[in-house]
């Protein structure tokens, strides 16, 4: 029969713990990386967010004034959409592009019928993007955690 020396034991622990340690680290170095890299994307995203309602919110103060209202609007859309596709996929730009669910008073500026249809879109379309800003916002207020 053999007999195990006890420094043998003492560094065969001392090895396994360094090793395990390593691995912890490395796993460590991993999941921080990845959470930089999610705080950074959802950063991104939030400015993405907060300027195309700075952008939407330009917009309508420029249709009561301008003589062709739906290009205006149009021109936002296409850079709303692309921006959101861009940033969030399609799913996003989709359900945006879907969201219909406020309550909307007409303004008294507002004259031509294409007039309050581009405000009224805009207006839709802001609702959307502050729900989607809230939820971007709660999404790094919890990887933050």
């Amino acid at each position: 029969m053999t007999t195990v020396d006890s420094s043998e034991v003492v560094a065969f622990f001392g090895a396994a713990a360094v090793a395990v340690l390593v691995v912890r680290y490395g796993q460590w170095l991993y999941w921080s990386k990845r959470l930089r890299r999610l705080q950074e994307r959802l950063r991104s995203r939030v400015a993405v967010v907060r300027e195309l309602i700075a952008d939407g919110e330009r917009t309508k103060t420029a249709y009561a004034d301008s003589s062709d209202p739906s290009s205006a609007h149009i021109t936002f859309l296409r850079r709303c959409d692309s921006s959101l596709r861009e940033q969030f996929g399609d799913s996003f730009a989709r359900r945006i592009d879907a969201y219909s669910e406020f309550e909307w008073i007409q303004p008294a500026s507002l004259i031509s019928d294409e007039q309050v249809f581009a405000w009224y879109d805009t207006e839709r379309r802001l609702k959307g993007l502050r729900e989607l800003l809230h939820e971007a916002l709660l999404d790094l207020a919890s990887s933050d955690e």
